[in-house]
Protein backbone atom coordinates (compact mmCIF):
# COMPACT_ATOMS: atom_id res chain seq x y z
CA UNK A 1 0.00 0.00 0.00
CA UNK A 2 0.98 3.28 -0.91
CA UNK A 3 2.01 6.33 1.52
CA UNK A 4 0.28 9.39 1.94
CA UNK A 5 2.63 12.13 0.94
CA UNK A 6 2.09 13.66 3.78
CA UNK A 7 4.00 10.52 5.36
CA UNK A 8 7.06 11.68 3.66
CA UNK A 9 10.63 11.71 5.81
CA UNK A 10 11.98 15.02 4.55
CA UNK A 11 15.44 16.03 5.26
CA UNK A 12 16.25 19.51 5.01
CA UNK A 13 19.94 20.96 4.57
CA UNK A 14 19.56 24.42 5.29
CA UNK A 15 22.13 26.48 7.61
CA UNK A 16 19.68 29.70 8.20
CA UNK A 17 18.23 28.86 11.24
CA UNK A 18 15.22 31.50 10.47
CA UNK A 19 14.07 30.07 7.50
CA UNK A 20 14.70 27.10 8.90
CA UNK A 21 11.78 27.59 11.41
CA UNK A 22 9.79 28.93 9.11
CA UNK A 23 9.62 26.21 7.16
CA UNK A 24 8.93 23.91 9.79
CA UNK A 25 6.04 25.78 10.82
CA UNK A 26 4.85 25.68 6.88
CA UNK A 27 5.39 22.14 6.24
CA UNK A 28 3.99 21.32 9.63
CA UNK A 29 0.95 23.36 8.71
CA UNK A 30 0.49 21.09 5.76
CA UNK A 31 1.17 17.94 8.12
CA UNK A 32 4.39 16.82 6.75
CA UNK A 33 6.11 16.02 10.23
CA UNK A 34 8.71 13.06 9.59
CA UNK A 35 11.36 16.32 9.11
CA UNK A 36 15.28 15.93 9.57
CA UNK A 37 17.58 18.64 9.13
CA UNK A 38 21.16 19.01 8.63
CA UNK A 39 23.32 22.75 8.49
CA UNK A 40 26.35 21.72 6.22
CA UNK A 41 27.54 19.22 3.74
CA UNK A 42 29.26 16.55 6.12
CA UNK A 43 25.92 16.52 8.37
CA UNK A 44 23.31 15.95 5.72
CA UNK A 45 25.25 12.65 4.17
CA UNK A 46 26.36 11.80 7.72
CA UNK A 47 21.95 12.17 8.34
CA UNK A 48 21.23 10.30 4.97
CA UNK A 49 23.42 7.46 5.72
CA UNK A 50 21.67 7.03 9.36
CA UNK A 51 18.32 7.60 7.88
CA UNK A 52 17.70 5.13 4.79
CA UNK A 53 14.39 5.96 4.28
CA UNK A 54 14.26 9.32 3.53
CA UNK A 55 11.80 10.43 0.09
CA UNK A 56 13.02 14.08 -0.22
CA UNK A 57 15.71 16.16 -0.18
CA UNK A 58 15.33 20.24 0.47
CA UNK A 59 18.65 21.58 0.03
CA UNK A 60 20.22 25.05 0.39
CA UNK A 61 22.15 26.19 -2.67
CA UNK A 62 24.39 27.71 -0.36
CA UNK A 63 25.50 26.70 2.74
CA UNK A 64 28.09 28.83 3.91
CA UNK A 65 31.85 28.86 3.55
CA UNK A 66 32.86 25.53 2.15
CA UNK A 67 31.02 22.74 -0.15
CA UNK A 68 27.51 23.98 -1.36
CA UNK A 69 24.07 22.15 -1.60
CA UNK A 70 24.96 21.67 -5.75
CA UNK A 71 27.97 19.36 -4.54
CA UNK A 72 26.42 17.88 -2.21
CA UNK A 73 23.75 16.27 -4.46
CA UNK A 74 26.73 15.74 -6.95
CA UNK A 75 28.07 13.39 -4.39
CA UNK A 76 24.91 11.68 -3.43
CA UNK A 77 24.16 10.89 -7.52
CA UNK A 78 27.91 9.58 -7.41
CA UNK A 79 26.86 7.32 -4.80
CA UNK A 80 23.81 5.85 -6.93
CA UNK A 81 21.31 7.84 -4.15
CA UNK A 82 18.07 8.83 -6.29
CA UNK A 83 16.51 10.54 -3.79
CA UNK A 84 14.87 13.21 -5.50
CA UNK A 85 16.20 17.01 -4.50
CA UNK A 86 14.23 20.43 -4.30
CA UNK A 87 16.77 23.30 -4.23
CA UNK A 88 15.87 26.00 -1.79
CA UNK A 89 17.89 29.60 -2.81
CA UNK A 90 17.23 33.02 -2.70
CA UNK A 91 18.82 34.05 -5.79
CA UNK A 92 17.27 31.28 -8.93
CA UNK A 93 18.64 32.63 -11.33
CA UNK A 94 19.53 30.79 -15.22
CA UNK A 95 22.72 30.61 -13.87
CA UNK A 96 21.98 28.64 -11.55
CA UNK A 97 19.59 25.85 -12.95
CA UNK A 98 22.74 25.22 -15.99
CA UNK A 99 24.89 24.66 -12.68
CA UNK A 100 22.50 22.23 -10.99
CA UNK A 101 20.98 20.72 -13.85
CA UNK A 102 23.19 17.87 -13.97
CA UNK A 103 22.15 16.66 -10.82
CA UNK A 104 18.60 16.04 -11.91
CA UNK A 105 16.93 17.90 -9.27
CA UNK A 106 13.15 17.48 -9.20
CA UNK A 107 12.53 21.52 -8.77
CA UNK A 108 13.80 24.84 -7.31
CA UNK A 109 12.16 26.64 -3.89
CA UNK A 110 12.58 30.49 -3.93
CA UNK A 111 13.24 31.55 -0.34
CA UNK A 112 9.69 34.30 -0.78
CA UNK A 113 8.04 30.93 0.27
CA UNK A 114 3.98 30.23 0.33
CA UNK A 115 2.05 27.23 0.94
CA UNK A 116 0.57 26.74 -2.51
CA UNK A 117 4.86 26.98 -3.90
CA UNK A 118 6.05 24.90 -1.70
CA UNK A 119 3.12 21.77 -1.54
CA UNK A 120 3.03 21.64 -5.38
CA UNK A 121 7.01 21.36 -5.30
CA UNK A 122 7.14 19.02 -3.13
CA UNK A 123 3.57 16.85 -4.78
CA UNK A 124 5.62 16.81 -8.05
CA UNK A 125 9.03 15.39 -6.58
CA UNK A 126 7.18 12.62 -4.83
CA UNK A 127 4.73 11.82 -7.52
CA UNK A 128 6.65 9.20 -8.95
CA UNK A 129 7.01 7.52 -5.38
CA UNK A 130 3.66 8.29 -3.67
CA UNK A 131 0.02 7.84 -5.02
CA UNK A 132 -1.22 11.58 -3.88
CA UNK A 133 -4.77 11.20 -5.61
CA UNK A 134 -6.01 8.20 -4.09
CA UNK A 135 -4.69 8.19 -0.55
CA UNK A 136 -5.13 11.90 0.47
CA UNK A 137 -8.15 12.55 2.75
CA UNK A 138 -9.12 15.59 0.93
CA UNK A 139 -8.03 18.30 -1.55
CA UNK A 140 -7.94 21.05 1.14
CA UNK A 141 -4.08 20.54 1.72
CA UNK A 142 -3.56 20.31 -2.06
CA UNK A 143 -5.96 23.44 -2.61
CA UNK A 144 -5.72 25.38 0.22
CA UNK A 145 -8.62 28.29 0.01
CA UNK A 146 -7.35 31.83 1.02
CA UNK A 147 -8.77 32.26 4.09
CA UNK A 148 -6.51 28.93 4.86
CA UNK A 149 -3.14 30.05 3.16
CA UNK A 150 -0.81 32.43 4.04
CA UNK A 151 2.01 34.62 2.53
CA UNK A 152 4.89 35.16 4.03
CA UNK A 153 6.73 38.45 3.12
CA UNK A 154 10.38 39.36 4.42
CA UNK A 155 10.52 42.60 6.93
CA UNK A 156 14.15 43.71 7.57
CA UNK A 157 15.12 40.77 9.23
CA UNK A 158 12.47 38.16 10.24
CA UNK A 159 9.57 37.09 7.72
CA UNK A 160 5.76 38.56 8.21
CA UNK A 161 2.74 36.10 7.85
CA UNK A 162 -0.34 37.72 5.52
CA UNK A 163 -2.85 35.83 5.63
CA UNK A 164 -4.12 35.67 1.81
CA UNK A 165 -7.27 36.77 2.54
CA UNK A 166 -6.35 39.83 3.15
CA UNK A 167 -4.36 41.13 0.08
CA UNK A 168 -6.38 42.98 -1.91
CA UNK A 169 -4.26 43.10 -4.81
CA UNK A 170 -0.59 42.64 -6.18
CA UNK A 171 0.88 45.49 -8.74
CA UNK A 172 3.72 45.31 -10.55
CA UNK A 173 6.58 47.80 -9.64
CA UNK A 174 9.74 47.00 -12.35
CA UNK A 175 10.78 43.29 -11.60
CA UNK A 176 9.23 43.48 -8.14
CA UNK A 177 5.11 43.03 -7.18
CA UNK A 178 3.80 44.53 -4.05
CA UNK A 179 1.00 43.34 -2.11
CA UNK A 180 -1.71 45.98 -1.17
CA UNK A 181 -2.84 45.12 2.44
CA UNK A 182 -4.94 47.80 3.34
CA UNK A 183 -3.18 50.84 4.11
CA UNK A 184 0.55 49.24 3.86
CA UNK A 185 2.65 47.31 0.86
CA UNK A 186 4.45 44.34 1.50
CA UNK A 187 7.50 43.93 -1.50
CA UNK A 188 8.17 40.53 -3.12
CA UNK A 189 10.63 39.49 -5.98
CA UNK A 190 8.10 36.93 -7.32
CA UNK A 191 7.30 38.75 -10.33
CA UNK A 192 3.22 39.07 -10.91
CA UNK A 193 3.23 36.38 -13.54
CA UNK A 194 4.23 33.59 -11.51
CA UNK A 195 1.93 34.53 -8.55
CA UNK A 196 -0.74 34.96 -11.49
CA UNK A 197 -0.16 31.26 -12.62
CA UNK A 198 -0.29 30.08 -8.55
CA UNK A 199 -2.93 31.92 -7.28
CA UNK A 200 -6.27 31.91 -9.74
CA UNK A 201 -7.90 28.65 -7.98
CA UNK A 202 -7.39 30.92 -4.64
CA UNK A 203 -9.74 33.72 -5.92
CA UNK A 204 -6.86 36.07 -7.41
CA UNK A 205 -7.44 37.03 -11.10
CA UNK A 206 -5.44 39.10 -13.57
CA UNK A 207 -7.24 42.90 -14.73
CA UNK A 208 -4.61 44.45 -16.01
CA UNK A 209 -0.60 44.39 -16.76
CA UNK A 210 0.35 46.08 -13.56
CA UNK A 211 -2.85 44.39 -11.26
CA UNK A 212 -3.36 41.31 -9.92
CA UNK A 213 -6.77 41.53 -7.42
CA UNK A 214 -8.46 39.55 -5.18
CA UNK A 215 -11.94 39.08 -6.14
CA UNK A 216 -13.48 38.45 -3.01
CA UNK A 217 -12.26 41.61 -2.21
CA UNK A 218 -14.00 43.88 -4.93
CA UNK A 219 -16.18 46.64 -3.90
CA UNK A 220 -17.67 47.65 -7.18
CA UNK A 221 -17.40 46.70 -11.42
CA UNK A 222 -17.97 50.43 -13.44
CA UNK A 223 -17.75 48.33 -16.91
CA UNK A 224 -18.63 52.21 -18.13
CA UNK A 225 -14.80 53.15 -17.65
CA UNK A 226 -13.62 49.39 -17.27
CA UNK A 227 -12.81 50.31 -13.42
CA UNK A 228 -12.93 48.18 -10.32
CA UNK A 229 -13.03 49.63 -6.68
CA UNK A 230 -10.98 47.71 -4.12
CA UNK A 231 -9.62 48.34 -1.15
CA UNK A 232 -11.01 52.10 -1.79
CA UNK A 233 -9.22 52.00 -5.02
CA UNK A 234 -9.96 52.69 -7.96
CA UNK A 235 -7.92 50.10 -10.57
CA UNK A 236 -8.44 49.97 -14.33
CA UNK A 237 -9.38 46.86 -16.44
CA UNK A 238 -7.16 46.60 -19.44
CA UNK A 239 -8.56 45.19 -22.55
CA UNK A 240 -6.37 42.42 -23.26
CA UNK A 241 -7.99 40.93 -19.76
CA UNK A 242 -11.28 42.27 -19.42
CA UNK A 243 -13.41 39.03 -21.29
CA UNK A 244 -11.86 36.37 -18.97
CA UNK A 245 -12.04 38.44 -15.89
CA UNK A 246 -15.27 39.62 -16.43
CA UNK A 247 -16.43 35.65 -17.41
CA UNK A 248 -14.82 34.88 -14.15
CA UNK A 249 -16.93 36.47 -12.18
CA UNK A 250 -20.96 35.73 -11.41
CA UNK A 251 -22.41 39.07 -12.34
CA UNK A 252 -26.25 39.09 -11.50
CA UNK A 253 -28.47 41.62 -13.87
Amino acid sequence: MKKKIEDATILVVEDDHRFVNLLTLLLNQMSFHKLHYAVTYEEALRAIEDEEDIDLLLIDIHLGPGRNGIMLAEELRRRHIQTPIIYLTSNHTEEYYAYARHTRPAGFLSKELSRVKVYQAIDIALMPTFDPDKNRDGENAAHPTAQQHSLYFKVGDVFKTIPLNQVAYFYADQKMSIAKVGSRSYPTSTQLKTLEGELPELGFLRIHKSYLINTQLIETINLGESSITINGETLPIGNTYRKEFLAALKMLK
